[in-house]
């Protein structure tokens, strides 16, 4: 992220303004269908209520250096009307050193196929993790996301929020709302996430 001063006060202008350059999967961001898919649903596509979430689950998914979640690491955890699913692997205490986007655990491709075809409620899934893609896997997280977000299996895609602080979460949430930087036909967006207890 570059931050540029526009006017400054102490040059004798009106008012400090800035301008910040910056790519829209930087920080914690979600992705969308038009992320893989040229004919998926952009950002911008989603009404306001979709991030409206009335059943989060939060996991502890204990994770090492390029692990990959499969189901078996959530198999008999999932209540059905979860509508989403939020996994805590511990990793984000790495955020500040390159182990955290070098061996960064993800998420394995029959993840996300599991979870469409049994979860049909789970429209999201957030993680503190950089990415779905573990750099150790990286074509296996290539088609994490494929499936994940893909407009034309097994119902409606599940869209990945990426880099998510967790760890301070120490109650169960009542109520999630994701608040995405909302810039028409994206394929992913800068979000802010509220937990509500």
């Amino acid at each position: 992220m570059r931050i540029e001063s526009i006017t400054k006060i102490a040059e004798s202008q009106t008012a400090n303004s800035s301008r910040f350059t910056l790519p829209n999967h930087l920080g914690t961001h979600v992705d969308v269908p038009r992320h893989f898919f040229e004919n998926g649903q952009a950002l911008t596509n989603y009404p306001p209520e979709f991030w409206i979430f009335e059943k989060p689950l939060l996991l502890d998914v204990p994770c090492s250096d390029g692990y990959l979640i499969t189901p078996k690491d959530l198999e008999g955890r999932i209540p059905g009307e979860t509508d989403l699913l939020l996994l805590r692997t511990g990793y984000e205490t790495y955020r500040n050193d390159d182990r955290y986007w070098e061996h960064n655990p993800g998420l394995a491709p029959e993840l996300g196929t599991w979870t469409r075809k049994n979860y049909k409620n789970i429209r999201s899934i957030g993680m503190d993790l950089i990415s779905v893609t573990s750099r150790h896997h990286r074509e296996e997280g290539r088609e994490a996301h494929r499936i994940l977000l893909d407009p034309g299996a097994y119902g409606n895609p599940v869209l990945p929020v990426e880099d998510m602080s967790l760890g301070h979460i120490n109650k169960c949430l009542s109520k999630v709302i994701i608040s995405p930087l909302r810039v028409k036909d994206s394929n992913a967006g800068l979000c802010t996430v509220f937990g509500l207890l």
